[in-house]
């Protein structure tokens, strides 16, 4: 995932340096809310989260294999902003899914570490797309406003 994400990420913090500072901030705030509700909230309370999870991920499929095959979908911000509410549902999840592991006796630390670090990273990929999609649509509103 990083090989093909890093690319991108260099772009980025060559055009847009603070974007990635941004964006940062943001995975962050994010990363420890949802981290804190999963943590904060009953035991298994979130693991109903698994089922909504796999039909939004179904939907998104749908969605390009429909988009690849006709030319109409979802696509932009909506789909962004679709996948970004995805990954924060995958943080309390998981971390739903490792406290429940972890009472029942698998201390697997490394792999429950690499589990929140994809999601972490994940999260991270989301929000900085969703800010360059804005910084796309807050340029173009200036060249149009510029023409005019």
């Amino acid at each position: 995932m990083g090989y093909l994400v890093g690319p991108y990420i260099n772009m980025i913090a060559e055009l847009e340096p603070q974007m990635l500072i941004q964006a940062l901030l943001y995975t962050g705030i994010a990363f420890t809310s949802f981290s804190i509700i999963s943590l904060v909230s009953k035991r298994r309370s979130y693991l109903f989260l698994g089922g909504i999870i796999a039909t939004i991920i179904q939907a998104m499929i749908l969605n390009n294999f429909l988009r690849w095959l006709t030319g109409y979908g979802v696509y932009g911000m909506p789909y962004l902003l679709g996948g970004l509410f995805l990954s924060c549902l995958y943080i309390i999840y998981d971390t739903q899914i490792i406290i429940e592991r972890a009472e029942r006796g698998d201390k697997d630390v490394p792999t429950h570490t690499m589990l929140l670090f994809i999601d972490l990273f994940d999260l991270f990929i989301k929000i900085l797309r969703v800010l360059n999609e804005l910084n796309k649509n807050k340029e173009e509103e200036e060249r149009n406003r510029r023409r005019r």
